[in-house]
C-alpha cells in the first residue's frame, strides 16, 4: 500500500525554463544557445546540482566557453536564474488533498544550494515532511546511489512510495529499486488518473 508520495521539483512543482530565461540576456539565437550550452546543458551544471563544484567554478568554466561579449552575462545569469520560476498551477491543491488524506510528502530533487534562495516559491512547501536535495548528498538522479540514500535516510520501503518526476529516466531509475511513479508532462488529469490507479486517494 502506498503511504508516501515523492515529488520532483522542476517542472513538477515549479516551472523551470532556462531556454526562456536566456532570452532576457540576448535576442541573438546563436548567443542564446552558447549560453545554454555553457551553463545549463553543461556537465558542470550537473556537478553544481550534485554539490561537487562551487558557483564560482561553474562561472569561470562557462566564461571560458563563450565569446568575450557574453562573458559578463554569466555571473548575472548564475545569480538570477531562479528568480522567474513560477508555481505549476493545480499542484498545491493536489498536495493539500494528499496531506489531508494522510500521505507522507517528500521532495526528491536535483538542485544546487541555490534552492534555499527560492524555496518559498514552491507551492505547498510547508506541507512536505522532508526534503532531499542532491547537492546535500553529492549524488543526482537517475543514479542508483541517490535513491538508495533517499530510502535509507527516510527509512522507506520503495514499494510504499509513488514518485512524480518530469523525466522518464528518473522514474525508470527509481522503478529499478522498486518505487513506481508517473512521468509528469503538465497534464494534471493524467497525473490524477495515475495516482488513483496506484490506489492513492485524492478525494
Amino acid at each position: 500500500m502506498i503511504n508516501t508520495v515523492v515529488f520532483d521539483m522542476g517542472n513538477v512543482l515549479i516551472r523551470y525554463a532556462p531556454t526562456t530565461f536566456i532570452k532576457s540576456f540576448t535576442e541573438d539565437e546563436a548567443s542564446q544557445q552558447l549560453l545554454l550550452d555553457a551553463i545549463f546543458l553543461s556537465d558542470e551544471w550537473m556537478d553544481y546540482d550534485r554539490g561537487t563544484i562551487t558557483k564560482e567554478k561553474l562561472i569561470t568554466t562557462a566564461q571560458d566557453r563563450v565569446p568575450e561579449n557574453l562573458k559578463p552575462s554569466i555571473p548575472h545569469l548564475m545569480d538570477t536564474w531562479f528568480e522567474n520560476m513560477t508555481p505549476i498551477a493545480g499542484m498545491e491543491e493536489i498536495l493539500h488533498k494528499l496531506k489531508t488524506n494522510g500521505y507522507r510528502l517528500l521532495l526528491l530533487s536535483n538542485v544546487s544550494q541555490d534552492f534555499h534562495q527560492f524555496k518559498d516559491v514552491i507551492p505547498g512547501i510547508e506541507l512536505f515532511d522532508g526534503l532531499f536535495l542532491s547537492s546535500d548528498w553529492k549524488c543526482i538522479k537517475p543514479d542508483t546511489e541517490i535513491y538508495e540514500q533517499f530510502f535509507a535516510h527516510f527509512d522507506l520501503d520503495p514499494a510504499s512510495c509513488f514518485f512524480i518526476d518530469d523525466l522518464a529516466m528518473n522514474i525508470e531509475g527509481a522503478a529499478k529499486l522498486g518505487m513506481d511513479g508517473h512521468v509528469f508532462d503538465g497534464d494534471l488529469t493524467k497525473l490524477g488518473d495515475s495516482l488513483r490507479k496506484a490506489g492513492i486517494r485524492l478525494s
